[in-house]
């Protein structure tokens, strides 16, 4: 019997403050699912990837924003409906002005923040944002 094990997706929870308070980073889609939507940086851990290493990997490409992976800590793991499990990578928080310009990348239209719970592209994304902003991941 052959066993075909989904992928685990490893998300960015990149917290950063200025004179308005806290924020999270988030993206615009432009690739399927979700295109158009606006989602948290992630994407599949790479084969022989530590899960850390992906979450700092997606968000290199989807923002340009750089982070260590051993500055990622778990701040939480769902599955989703279609099987796939989501880790949450939470960073440190940082200056939002010493973060890269906003710019289009293969998979976005670029970053911006959010500054309160909201509805997003994923479900999984949502309840993960909706507890940052509770304070859950603290």
């Amino acid at each position: 019997m052959a066993h075909r094990n989904p992928l685990p997706v490893a998300v960015a929870l990149q917290p950063v403050y200025d004179t308005q308070g806290t924020a999270l980073v988030v993206i615009t889609r432009t690739v399927t699912p979700a295109r158009g939507g606006v989602a948290l940086p992630g994407g599949y851990v790479d084969d022989r990837e530590d899960w850390r290493q992906a979450v700092v990997r997606e968000l290199k490409e989807e923002t340009g924003i750089d982070a260590a992976s051993r500055d990622v800590r778990l701040a939480d793991a769902m599955s989703a409906a279609d099987g796939h499990l989501l880790l949450f990578g939470l960073l440190p928080e940082r200056p939002a002005e010493n973060l890269p310009p906003s710019a289009p990348t293969d998979e976005t239209e670029g970053w911006h923040l959010l500054r309160r719970a909201e509805e997003l592209a994923f479900p999984l994304h949502t309840q993960a944002v909706r507890a940052f902003f509770e304070g859950r991941y603290i």
